[in-house]
């Protein structure tokens, strides 16, 4: 039994240094962090050329409401009465959408892998 737990043990730490060394590669110096009042959060790749069969109000409430233009960032990272909310209203927004589509059958984005959103844009 004592076997089976030390292979494990080394299993998990191997694991835990591929992902170290897999985030250190891709932000060496920090640069995909942005600023956030509670730390710094990473950087979010969104392609709007991926997302075309989705209404653009889905997203942009300001299309509608009123309530700003430009990115949702723009907003959604300077408003002090919206900052603090900005990691759950993005993960219920964009992650719960993809899961709904998962379950659905339907073509989707990423629904688990941090990483798989969490990287540089570079799609307008």
């Amino acid at each position: 039994m004592k076997p089976l737990i030390l292979i494990g043990l080394v299993i998990g730490v191997f694991a835990a240094l591929v992902a170290i060394a897999n985030y250190e590669a891709a932000n060496p110096d920090g640069q995909h962090l942005v600023p956030h009042p509670e730390g710094p959060m990473l950087a979010v790749s969104f392609a709007h050329a991926d997302h075309v069969d989705q209404s653009c109000i889905e997203c942009h409430h300001n299309y509608v409401d009123d309530t700003g233009a430009g990115m949702c960032f723009d907003c959604h990272k300077t408003d002090p009465e919206v900052n603090e909310l900005i990691e759950e209203q993005f993960h219920d927004l964009c992650r719960n959408c993809h899961i709904e589509k998962q379950l659905a059958g339907e073509e989707h984005g990423p629904t688990r892998q941090c990483n798989a959103c969490h990287i540089p844009d570079t799609k307008p």
